[in-house]
């Protein structure tokens, strides 16, 4: 169906002012800002039935004064709704802070239209009011009883009305000043450092089901696959299909369920053979494979664009790499010591302090560097000091009496919540150490023996 040709159309119009997004002789533009992750689509016409029906099935909502469709999110399916309408997705003109920026001063006119009607109703209501003498009582029985009772219940009404102006006055002012706080805050170094941290585990999560999948696509390749290989497999990959009795034919003894079913259990059922089994499981995951690829390309691009900007907006959490041990971090507006730096895939994560002053705590605690907003480096000398006190103590390991035995993937695999390492101070026996300990059976803790690693005694003094 032509655009050209369209009559009678109940989606959303766009207005004549939206040529200026289409360039002429264009039906669609389509595209993505980096700053609030979303895709838009702007139309020169109005949307057929079955246009609106995919763009609206896409999650695309209808943005009266962008004039444009708006998604709340990129997503792959969206992106191929995009690409089939306009061909390609272009880079968005207006950066956060602008598109905030006109609609704080749309919601600054509303908040000056609604406190100018507020005036002129108030106004309108000295007037009545100013006609009547003041004191002057409803004369009960009177011929003006009718006309006053009126003229009150109207002061009333206006009044109301006023001062309902100006509250939406107040409030449309509010929305105004929000908006410009809410790009503010959206570009805060802070914020955006979160905003990274967020997008690198989204990135991790989509490469772990990529190596899971090629995980599985190999053993189903394997050249050794037989029945109970193909059972053991679909154990642990936890697929699902129908099984139409007209693709998949068996005995009267079988299950006839056409349902859906896990691999498993087809070929438990021997519904299915181990080769049919392979031939669904293999393009599945060759499906997942690709989806996850393109997650992992967009995730990529938005870390490239999120660290560039980091970097040009500066900040503490841009010099993390400067920090070192015996440095002071504001945080909080209190200065506190950094006892030892976190690291996590070779970046600085988080550095011990002391805990807060109004936390009233001894101890130290993490702060992760979003949290920090200022350091001072080490004098001379503080830096190696620092680094004297915060080494840690011996982690000792001997067999010592009503101590239990375990190898150490044995600690490896027990809970957290269920084992611990804890620290001795140094007497004048002693130095200080640390040992480890376990809840048995009987949900006692006791002290550990790693069998499997080398003996560590007690220090001595």
């Amino acid at each position: 169906m032509s655009l050209h040709n369209v009559q009678g159309a109940t989606t959303k119009p766009t207005n004549a002012s939206s040529e200026n997004h289409v360039q002429e002789g264009q039906a669609y533009r389509a595209t993505y800002s980096p700053d609030d992750n979303k895709l838009r689509l702007y139309a020169q016409f109005r949307l057929d039935e079955e246009t609106y029906s995919r763009v609206s099935a896409a999650g695309f909502k209808w943005a009266p004064k962008q004039e444009c469709f708006v998604a709340p999110a990129w997503a792959p399916y969206r992106e191929d709704v995009l690409i089939s309408l306009a061909g390609e997705i272009g880079d968005d003109d207006g950066t956060l802070f602008e598109r905030q920026e006109v609609r704080a001063d749309r919601f600054s006119g509303y908040s000056e239209k609604r406190a100018a009607e507020s005036e002129q109703t108030l106004a309108a209501v000295d007037a009545m009011a100013s006609a009547i003498p003041a004191g002057q009582p409803i004369l009960v029985g009177h011929h003006s009883e009718r006309r006053a009772r009126r003229d009150a219940a109207k002061i009333e009404r206006g009044m109301e009305r006023a001062v309902m102006l100006f509250e939406r006055a107040e409030y449309w002012e509010e929305r105004a000043a929000a908006s410009l706080r809410h790009a503010k805050y959206k570009e805060r170094a802070d914020v955006r450092y979160r905003r990274i941290k967020k997008i690198e585990a989204d990135l991790r999560k989509a490469e772990k089901e990529m190596a899971e999948a090629e995980k599985f696509i190999k053993l189903w390749r394997s050249e050794k696959l037989n029945g109970a290989m193909a059972l053991a497999i679909s154990n642990y990959d936890h697929l699902s299909c129908r099984f139409p009795l007209e693709k998949y034919p068996r005995a009267p003894e079988k299950s006839q369920y056409e349902g859906s079913m896990s691999l498993y259990s087809a070929l438990a059922d021997e519904i299915i053979t181990a080769e049919q089994a392979r031939d669904i499981a293999v393009p599945a995951h060759e499906r997942t494979i690709r989806h996850y690829q393109r997650w992992a390309t967009h995730y990529r691009n938005r870390l490239r664009y999120e660290r560039a900007m980091l970097d040009e907006s500066g900040g503490v959490v841009t010099r993390t790499q400067e920090f070192q041990p015996g440095g002071l971090v504001q945080s909080r507006g209190e200065w506190l010591k950094i006892i030892r730096i976190n690291k996590s895939r070779g970046e600085v994560s988080s550095v011990v302090t002391p805990h807060y002053s109004f936390m009233r705590l001894a101890g130290t605690m993490n702060l992760t560097v979003d949290r920090i907003t200022d350091y001072s480096a080490p004098e001379a000398g503080e830096a190696q000091a620092a680094l004297a006190a915060a080494k840690r103590p011996p982690i000792v390991n001997y067999p010592g009496e009503d101590f239990l035995s375990m190898t150490k993937a044995e600690w490896a695999k027990t809970h957290a919540d269920y084992k611990a390492v804890r620290g001795v101070a140094a007497t004048e026996a002693h130095g200080a150490y640390r040992f480890r300990r376990v809840m048995d059976s009987g949900y006692s803790l006791v002290n550990v023996y790693i069998s499997d690693m080398k003996t560590v005694a007690i220090p001595a003094k």
